[in-house]
């Protein structure tokens, strides 16, 4: 009876809580975990954005596909394409004008390729007049820097499409040249 007596009269002193130690193991176990992290997120990040420009490269090459069969000729602007331009906040997305009956080529111009992490694309469809088929091609650039534009894709005004894109080769056979990475060919 006395013990029970003891236990109440005389409290105990319970340790609560954390060290200082403690705590700042913790903030800096979190600190090398987030900087470790963080770059890959942004990747990921970077890579989600180029997906809207190369899927709308391949959206453009098909709809080149199908004017050509309707007219004959590859087009030379979006609008002729009748295709959405979808959300323009990482690229525009061009058109060449020069497009003829050999070949289309059209382009996603990265708007802050350094700032969003992206790269710019170039598409590119041609006809085979011999066999009567297509090729297509999808190219983006090799690296992601500060205003790293496709080297063959120089426009006089991006806004509207007008001039050349060299980087990707239209004709009988669509290709990329040596500043392009190929990512997609369809023959």
């Amino acid at each position: 009876m006395t013990n029970v007596i003891f236990k109440h009269l005389i409290p105990k002193k319970f340790d609560q809580g954390f060290t200082l130690i403690e705590l700042l193991v913790v903030v800096i176990i979190i600190g090398i975990l987030s900087a470790i992290v963080l770059p890959q997120t942004m990747n990921f990040i970077a890579k989600s954005r180029e997906v809207e420009a190369r899927s709308m490269m391949g959206a453009l090459n098909r709809a080149q596909q199908g004017y050509f069969n309707e007219k004959g000729i590859f087009a030379t602007s979006a609008q002729q394409l009748e295709v959405p331009p979808g959300n323009e906040k990482y690229y525009t997305f061009v058109v060449n004008q020069s497009n003829d009956e050999t070949g289309g080529l059209q382009g996603a111009i990265g708007k802050d390729n350094k700032g969003y992490g992206t790269r710019d694309y170039a598409g590119a469809v041609g006809y085979n007049t011999v066999n009567r088929s297509f090729s297509t091609v999808i190219c983006r650039s090799k690296d992601k820097a500060n205003q790293y534009k496709i080297t063959g894709l120089t426009s006089i005004n991006t806004t509207t499409g007008t001039g050349t894109v060299a980087g990707a080769t239209g004709g009988i056979k669509a290709q990329c040249d040596t500043t392009l990475t190929e990512v997609e060919e369809i023959n």
